[in-house]
C-alpha cells in the first residue's frame, strides 16, 4: 500500500532484484504519420527497436517459459509505461502507473513467465499476449502504443516435440512453426488521432468517451516473416493452412483483439458457407481443459475427447485466442472479421483474408 499510494511520474525508477535475462529487449516510443493498407494516412505513436523502425504494431516478443526476461522502454512525448497484458508480474513491473509509476526517463520491466506442468490447470504461462502503455490508455492504445507477445512453453521430457513442430502449451497439440501466424483486428476514429499526449488527463471533456471508427484493419501475418525495416505497417492480406491428415503438423493461429469494438470472426469455403475449421484450444494464455475430476490430470479438451471447433468465434477487446486450422481439402478459404456497433450489434465493418490450405 506505501509503495502504490504516491507512484506517479519517475525518471529512471531502479529495477529491484535485477536478475540476468535470457532476453533483453530495449524499446523507443516514435510517432510517425503512417499510411495503412487502404491507403489512409494517420498520425501513429508505437514502440520501436532496430529491427522494426518507426512502425507499427510494436515489436513481436517472444519470449519462452521459466526465463528471465527484460524490458527497457525509453519514452518520449512525456512518460509512458509498458505493460504485459494478461501476465501479471510484480505491481512494479506490471506497467500499471495507477499502481506502480509513469516513466518519464527509462525503466527496465523484469518478470519471469511461470512454467507449465502436465495436467495442471493451475500452472503456465504459455499462450498469446501483448504489451502496451498504460498511460492515459484508451488514447495511447488507439494511437497504436502496442505490439506482440508470444509466450512458448518449456519442452517436457514427457511430451517431446517433431521437427519444425512446437507446441502451443507444455503438454498441448503440436503445431506447424512455418504457418503460424497472428492476426489482430483494429480500427481507427480519426479524430482521436489529431489528439495530444495528456488529452483528458486534466478533467476536461476531450471526447475519449465516444469512439466512432471510420477504418478497420487487419494487422499482423505469419510470425517467422514479419517484414522489418523502417515506417512498416504490419497488414494481414493472406493466411496458409495445412490440410487436416496431411504430412505437417496444423496451422496455429492466433488472434488478439486490438480495438474497442466486438468483432466476429467467421470461417467460410469459397462458396461462403461456414466450416468448422477452427480448433480453440486456449484463450488469454490459459488453455481449455477437462476439470470434471478433481484431483485427476487436467487433459487438454482435444484429448479428453471433444476438440472445440467452431467456424465463428465472438471476443472483445483486449481479449487473445489460439486455435488450429483443420481445412478438410486443399482449395481456398476465407476468414472474415466483423467489427460490430457495441449498443445495436450492426456490422460497422468487416474484412475478408484468403486462406489457402495445401
Amino acid at each position: 500500500m506505501d509503495f502504490s499510494s504516491d507512484q506517479l511520474e519517475v525518471s529512471n525508477p531502479v529495477t529491484e532484484f535485477r536478475q540476468i535475462p535470457a532476453l533483453s529487449v530495449q524499446l523507443d516510443v516514435h510517432n510517425r504519420d503512417l499510411v495503412l493498407d487502404d491507403g489512409a494516412e494517420f498520425e501513429m505513436w508505437s514502440f520501436e527497436d532496430e529491427q522494426y523502425e518507426r512502425g507499427f504494431p510494436g515489436p513481436t516478443l517472444r519470449l519462452q517459459e521459466g526465463k528471465i526476461f527484460h524490458g527497457t522502454v525509453h519514452p518520449s512525448m512525456g512518460p509512458h509505461t509498458l505493460h504485459w497484458h494478461g501476465m501479471e508480474p510484480d505491481p512494479r513491473n506490471d506497467g500499471v502507473g495507477h499502481t506502480s509509476f509513469e516513466v518519464d526517463g527509462q525503466y527496465t520491466y523484469q518478470f519471469q513467465p511461470e512454467p507449465g506442468r502436465p495436467g495442471d490447470p493451475n500452472y503456465g504461462a504459455a499462450g498469446t499476449y501483448f504489451y502496451h502503455c498504460h498511460v492515459n490508455t484508451p488514447l495511447h492504445v488507439q494511437m497504436g502504443m502496442f505490439g506482440p507477445l508470444v509466450i512458448d512453453p518449456v519442452v517436457h521430457p514427457d511430451y517431446p516435440v517433431s521437427a519444425g513442430a512446437r507446441r502451443a502449451f507444455v503438454d498441448g497439440p503440436e503445431y506447424d512453426i512455418d504457418t503460424e501466424a497472428l492476426f489482430a483486428p483494429y480500427c481507427v476514429d480519426p479524430r482521436w488521432h489529431e489528439m495530444g499526449h495528456a488529452e483528458g488527463l486534466s478533467g476536461e471533456d476531450a471526447g475519449l468517451n465516444r469512439f466512432e471508427p471510420r477504418h478497420f484493419y487487419l494487422l499482423g501475418g505469419e510470425l517467422a516473416r514479419r517484414p522489418a525495416g523502417r515506417e512498416l505497417v504490419w497488414s494481414l492480406s493472406s493466411l496458409r493452412a495445412n490440410v487436416e491428415g496431411g504430412p505437417k503438423k496444423p496451422t496455429l493461429l492466433r488472434t488478439v483483439n486490438a480495438n474497442y469494438l466486438p468483432n466476429l470472426v467467421t470461417f467460410t469455403d469459397a462458396a461462403g458457407t461456414e466450416v468448422k475449421i477452427g480448433e480453440i484450444i486456449s484463450h488469454d494464455g490459459r488453455p481449455y481443459r477437462d476439470t470434471s475430476v478433481p484431483g485427476a490430470p487436467a487433459l487438454s479438451c482435444r484429448d479428453a475427447g471433444y476438440p472445440l471447433t467452431t467456424s465463428r468465434l465472438s471476443y472483445g477487446a483486449a481479449e487473445r485466442y489460439e486455435m488450429l486450422l483443420h481445412p478438410p481439402t486443399p482449395g481456398r478459404y476465407y476468414l472474415r472479421v466483423d467489427w460490430k456497433h457495441w449498443i445495436t450489434g450492426t456490422v460497422v465493418g468487416t474484412r475478408i483474408v484468403p486462406i489457402d490450405a495445401t
